[in-house]
């Protein structure tokens, strides 16, 4: 048995020896006071009794307080275990009992724990330093947000890169640093909320309040730091690389672009789009102004950018500089979603070269202006300062063949950004391309007038040459069948009178003489329409009313439209007097209406219509009949070309010549029910 379980014996040994000596005086004075209560044995008895409960209690009292007193010792160890405290002054127990005992292993264990502790914090602020040093040594700007957004920590790099203070950035919301932070980023913080999964965005941009803008990849990461759920934004600054990349990418299209569309506007609209392609790679606005030789004036030609800040947003969030395809074909579509106000007002705008101002200046020097402070700068004059309601901006000139023809105007309306000296020569590149772009244009289309004017002279002297040819044939014609006409004509007069002769063949030769008559009449017609059409008419040039000289012509017809049974419509507007032949144009109006009849089924109706525009005076005559067939619509007006059993096919062309000799142009349509031909003679 050890000294423990011996003292343990004891106690219970004199504690049970006291409870045994209560218990038998307690009896003894029950038993006095039965047989006389009023015996000084009792009261001794009771003396005795009492004198032991008191000591029993006392002896109990003893032993709780040196217990306690020890268990409050050890309760102090604990709570200085729990708040990391392992060096102890609550005194030391005393004995050899299990509480001294206890409290021996409780203290060395704790000079253990407190080494160890030791050991570790070292080691803890050693790799915190290892983890600060990097953070701050990182080439990466470095954010550190909790799941409201609000900035945790930022390193130094960040601080210097957008120009801000920590306490600038402590406790704020991470959308309060930037004046522009693309919507994939704080899409991006919310999805990795949810998901707790790393995302890694390319290319964002992002725009401080001091107008710092950055391209970055950026890679948000989860984690949790003192049991606290956070977010780490690690930035990788390529702006210049992409700046770079980008730039010789949109070029290289751009080029591709020009070289493939011919259509200028197009071509310029691509320019200007590509010009003001992003937050960080170009302009917000750029204007075109070219130069109006006639009135000498620089005026709007075209314009690109957005009216409002949100626009701006709304631009820059669509567009990445890897989507330089759907950039200039967002130039070439027009994009009229935005910048409709602007587009209006460079519209409406012109600069007089006469003047001195800065855009004049820019454009007789053929130097690029950059214009730091509109508001300060004497060379901008209050309505250039009102036009282009911008602080700083650049002109640059647009020259092509030493020659200039116009200017771009380009500025950072929205994001304030200061205009750099790169963004200045690359505008210089596009200008470069819109100036030959323009010049490249501007010839082909002189080229195409030219080459338009050789073939109407071509055609000319084909028509000239045909008609020459037409003509010698014609002459041969009517020189071979003169002469025969005139006989035959001569001698079925001659039949006529000698009917009386013989009386018995009168009526058969009367109806032979005819035939030879009416017959010989169609030729001298058909030789008539040729003699008119070979040899050069006399003109009487006149100022007439057209609607006289149609009146007159359908008051010649109104019979035969009758007889047809064809409705003949004059619908005849107010129109201006035309220097004209009156006896030519009445030909032209009786060939038309006659072909007009022949075409129109009974009941059908033949229209003419006059009516006139600050240039020509028109005249539509139409029909109800079946049109004219789509592979014959171009050459019928060629001489000899005929649909009908009689006549040589020279009706058409004859109006063609008269209509040519008056400045006129003919034209014929097909319409719903019939064709239309609509004649223009110019005004004098």
């Amino acid at each position: 048995m050890n000294d423990h379980m011996k003292d343990k014996f004891l106690q219970y040994v004199a504690i049970t020896l006291f409870i045994t000596l209560i218990v038998i005086t307690i009896i003894i004075s029950i038993f006095i006071y039965f047989i006389n209560p009023h015996s000084w044995v009792f009261y001794l008895s009771i003396a005795c009794t009492t004198l032991l409960i008191l000591l029993l209690i006392y002896i109990r009292k003893i032993h709780n307080i040196l217990f306690t007193d020890k268990i409050e010792k050890l309760h102090a160890i604990a709570e200085n275990f729990k708040k990391g405290v392992f060096h102890h002054s609550v005194g030391q127990i005393a004995g050899d009992d299990p509480f001294a005992k206890i409290y021996t292993e409780l203290l060395s264990a704790s000079k253990n724990l407190e080494n160890i502790i030791k050991s570790q914090k070292s080691e803890i602020e050693k790799l915190r330093e290892l983890y600060t040093n990097m953070m701050f040594s990182m080439n990466a700007y470095i954010v550190v947000i909790d799941l409201n957004n609000t900035i945790i920590f930022t390193n130094d790099l960040f601080l210097k890169k957008f120009q801000y203070t920590p306490q600038e950035v402590s406790g704020k919301n991470i959308t309060e640093l930037f004046y522009f932070l693309t919507g994939t980023v704080l899409q991006a913080i919310e999805e990795i909320k949810k998901t707790h999964e790393s995302i890694v965005l390319e290319k964002a941009h992002l725009i401080s309040n001091n107008r710092i803008t950055v391209i970055a990849d950026i890679k948000l990461s989860y984690m949790i730091s003192n049991n606290e759920p956070q977010i780490i934004m690690v930035m990788d600054d390529v702006t210049s690389k992409t700046k770079r990349d980008y730039q010789i990418s949109l070029i290289t299209r751009l080029s591709e672009k020009i070289q493939k569309d011919d259509v200028l506007d197009h071509v310029l609209r691509t320019i200007l789009t590509a010009v003001t392609s992003g937050t960080g790679l170009g302009f917000n606005r750029a204007m075109l102004f070219l130069k109006d030789e006639k009135n000498n004036v620089l005026y709007g030609r075209m314009a690109v950018g957005p009216d409002t800040l949100d626009e701006a947003f709304a631009i820059w969030s669509s567009l990445s500089p890897q989507k330089d395809k759907e950039i200039l074909s967002r130039g070439i579509n027009g994009d009229d979603a935005h910048g409709r106000m602007l587009k209006e007002k460079v519209a409406a705008t012109s600069f007089d070269l006469n003047e001195d101002t800065i855009f004049t200046e820019a454009f007789k020097s053929g130097e690029t202006i950059h214009v730091y402070d509109a508001y300060r700068d004497a060379r901008v004059n209050d309505e250039i300062r009102s036009f282009i309601d911008v602080n700083e901006f650049v002109i640059v000139p647009l020259i092509a063949l030493n020659k200039t023809i116009g200017i771009v105007i380009a500025d950072n309306k929205f994001n304030q950004m200061p205009i750099t000296q790169d963004s200045v020569d690359l505008l210089t590149v596009f200008a470069y391309q819109a100036a030959l772009s323009i010049e490249s244009y501007n010839s082909l289309e002189l080229l195409k007038k030219e080459m338009e004017k050789i073939k109407q002279r071509q055609e000319a002297i084909v028509e000239s040459e045909k008609l020459a040819a037409i003509g010698r044939i014609a002459s041969h014609i009517a020189h071979e069948i003169r002469n025969p006409l005139v006989t035959v004509g001569g001698y079925s007069r001659r039949i006529f009178q000698n009917i009386s002769q013989n009386p018995a063949d009168a009526e058969k030769i009367k109806k032979a003489a005819q035939i030879i008559m009416t017959e010989t009449e169609r030729l001298e017609k058909i030789l008539a329409n040729v003699m008119d059409f070979t040899r050069p008419s006399p003109f009487l040039l006149r100022f007439n009313n057209i609607n006289d000289i149609i009146k007159d012509t359908a008051s010649l017809l109104s019979n035969l439209f009758q007889e047809r049974r064809v409705e003949l419509s004059l619908q005849l507007q107010e129109v201006p007097l035309i220097k004209s032949d009156f006896n030519q144009m009445k030909q032209v109006m009786l060939n038309l209406l006659q072909n007009a009849l022949d075409a129109t089924p009974p009941y059908g109706v033949v229209e003419v219509k006059t009516y006139a525009d600050d240039r020509y005076v028109y005249i539509d005559v139409s029909d109800t009949g079946t049109g004219i067939d789509e592979e014959n619509i171009n050459i019928i007006f060629e001489p000899f070309y005929t649909t009908k059993t009689t006549g040589v096919g020279l009706g058409l062309a004859i109006v063609k010549k008269i209509v040519a000799d008056h400045n006129g142009e003919i034209k014929v349509t097909n319409k719903e029910r019939g064709a239309v031909f609509t004649i223009s003679i110019p005004l004098p």
